[in-house]
């Protein structure tokens, strides 16, 4: 890519525009959860590429979800990423959900804090002359603060795939298996394309698959897509919009989920 369209989406790095069948959405709520705390080029999916050495991205992001119920619920998430930049290829951060609000006919509100997420990618193949694509490897742990039950997650690795047909349209795609307290296992998987029509605008389209399976309880299996939009309106910051549909679910909510973020590069 260009070098200013691709310090801009290294740099801005986080969410765009989902496809087909392969992942996870970020703020779902259903206790299936992705690596958190890393960088991305579209709207869930993450990339390949790293927060620059020595830099630090900041993100507030912010999630509307609808639930198809009989109890009109509705829910609203708030927080905030922070990964930095440790070595050209290396990059660790954490998500911190400050905000987890909850309505619905049936129950008066709730007010909660969310849970904290901790990740690392790196890149150990960059595309070139000699490889095809670039390849990095995640990792994470979800750490839980309720207090009300909710287990941790440890995603003991995963792998996440970028490729650049050209200066403007590309392709990330990645997967990850983890570990759930009490007996559980989860495998996660996004792919997400993204065009830029002009140099400051990225239609994204991505699609997510995730499957959890818990000892003692159905085995919950989500698959969305999520149409979106990233628009880096200048070197330091990018615009970040999604709507995430749930198109199949077994044994777990249908849901809407409406996010937005803003990545700061400093």
């Amino acid at each position: 890519m260009k070098d200013s369209i691709k310090r801009n989406i290294s740099s801005v790095t986080n969410m765009l525009f989902p496809i087909f069948i392969l992942g996870l959405v970020i703020f779902d709520t259903s206790e299936v959860f992705g690596v958190g705390g890393i960088s991305n080029s579209k709207v869930v999916v993450p990339s390949a590429e790293t927060v620059p050495r020595k830099h630090v991205e900041f993100e507030p992001f912010f999630s509307f979800e609808f639930v198809d119920d009989r109890d009109n619920t509705f829910r609203l998430g708030g927080g905030a990423r922070l990964t930095f930049g440790l070595l050209e290829n290396l990059e660790a951060g954490v998500n911190v959900n400050y905000l987890n609000h909850e309505n619905s006919d049936l129950l008066d509100t709730v007010n909660d804090f969310g849970d904290i997420e901790a990740g690392v990618k790196f890149r150990f193949l960059d595309q070139g002359q000699k490889y095809p694509f670039s390849l990095a490897y995640q990792g994470g742990v979800s750490i839980p603060t309720s207090g009300n039950g909710t287990p941790w997650f440890i995603e003991i690795g995963g792998l996440v795939l970028t490729k650049n047909f050209s200066d403007v349209f590309s392709m990330d795609t990645d997967f990850v298996f983890g570990i759930v307290e009490d007996d559980g296992w989860n495998f996660i998987s996004n792919i997400g394309f993204g065009y830029y029509l002009v140099p400051w605008f990225q239609a994204v389209l991505e699609g997510a698959y995730a499957y959890e399976d818990i000892e003692g309880e159905r085995s919950t299996q989500i698959v969305n897509v999520t149409p979106g939009f990233t628009s880096p309106v200048t070197d330091w910051l990018t615009i970040i919009v999604g709507v995430t549909p749930d198109i199949y679910n077994n044994n777990t909510e249908k849901e809407v989920v409406i996010t937005t973020a803003f990545t700061f590069l400093f």
